[in-house]
């Protein structure tokens, strides 16, 4: 019986990790400019072409039209958004399986309780770890008329591996554990 409680401890914590690791950790560095602003930005693969930092400069509910310098670089940020966003399905149908299992264990608002603190940390966690992006006023010698204003262009992406390598790991032992708590006499 120890054994598996063990096991289900390792589920718990590698469900934590895969949740920080998918939804609160970012995933790329973009780098761009809009206007006469050089932008720097740490994104998780769920944000999308929504850009934080530009409410400064632009009014908050402005939204900006985004481009790409090039194809394979929004390519690669879709390709990021999907295994992201299977990655987040799984860590997150996980983390309900388990408060499920819990629930004869814990009340109904001990289960609440659980949620939103999870989706407090969760959202803490996201704004935290954004914080390294950056905006720069750019010298440049265009005049106003060549200045291209209107949208920021994204011209360089940097994939962040740890996050993604923490959520594709987290996921390898969620998948060991169930198979150990399914089949406890099996030597995995």
């Amino acid at each position: 019986m120890p054994r598996k409680f063990a096991t289900f401890d390792l589920l718990i914590l590698s469900t934590a990790i895969g949740l920080i690791a998918t939804i609160a950790a970012p995933w790329v560095e973009l780098r761009g400019a809009f206007a006469a602003w050089r932008v720097v930005e740490w994104h998780t693969f769920w944000r999308g072409d929504n850009a934080f930092m530009l409410g400064d400069v632009v009014a908050a509910n402005y939204r900006v039209p985004i481009e790409y310098a090039t194809v394979a670089l929004e390519n690669n940020l879709r390709a990021l958004a999907l295994i992201g966003g299977a990655l987040a399905l799984w860590h997150s149908a996980l983390f309900g399986a388990i408060l499920f299992a819990l629930r004869r264990a814990l009340r109904a608002r001990d289960l609440i309780a659980i949620i939103l603190g999870s989706v407090i940390v969760l959202a803490l966690l996201a704004f935290l770890l954004a914080l390294p992006s950056s905006l720069d006023v750019k010298v440049d010698f265009r005049s106003a008329s060549d200045v291209h204003t209107d949208t920021l262009i994204w011209s360089s992406i940097q994939i962040l591996p740890i996050a993604p390598a923490f959520a594709v790991i987290a996921m390898a032992i969620q998948i060991i554990a169930l198979w150990k708590i399914r089949n406890p006499q099996s030597e995995i």
